[in-house]
């Protein structure tokens, strides 16, 4: 099944879920979250494709919030994999609530990465990089305690202090589990 498919039934999903908001209430949570990443340097549209996931502690005194979190990604074809692993910074803003069920964020990530590069017969090269990104998605209130994440954000990739090819476009959904 195509990413896009999922990402449009599951948006059509959360149109319908009633009672959504923005943050979670509680002054932190929890969010775990699937990952879609078109890496965009990369002309093999197979290994350019990948999935992963992420989860994160996110700190919410108002509409701004903070996480910190860790994610990974694996991208394949045949025996060649790229598997990207890093621990990140996101600051979240909400700066408008759709009625009281959606509420729309803005987003930014910076990450440490580690790039491993697996290729058949060859072996593997490890490459610690930077990420940074931007973006924004929606916030569906769920419960009391739990949210939704849609998002997207596009990046771009730095390793020995040069530029990767292209960018980075990280689709996401996620659930927020407010824990205090």
């Amino acid at each position: 099944m195509s990413h896009r498919l999922i990402v449009g039934v599951l948006v059509a999903l959360f149109a319908f879920w009633a009672d959504a908001s923005a943050q979670t209430a509680q002054k932190f949570s929890i969010q775990a979250s699937a990952l879609g990443v078109k890496l965009t340097g990369i002309a093999n549209e197979e290994l350019a494709f990948g999935g992963g996931g992420e989860i994160q502690l996110r700190w919410n005194p108002s509409a701004f919030s903070i996480g910190l979190g860790l994610q990974t990604t694996r991208h394949e074809l045949n025996a060649n994999t790229i598997t990207f692993n890093g621990g990140f910074l996101e600051p979240r803003y909400v700066f408008a609530a759709l009625g009281e069920s959606v509420g729309l964020y803005t987003a930014a990530r910076l990450v440490a990465l580690d790039a491993t590069f697996t290729v058949a017969g060859v072996g593997e090269l490890n490459v610690d990089g930077t990420a940074i990104s931007g973006g924004g998605g929606l916030l569906i209130r769920l419960g009391s305690r739990v949210n939704g994440d849609l998002g997207v954000t596009v990046g771009k990739e730095y390793y020995d202090g040069e530029a990767a090819e292209g960018l980075t476009v990280v689709t996401r959904l996620g659930v927020a589990i407010g824990i205090g």
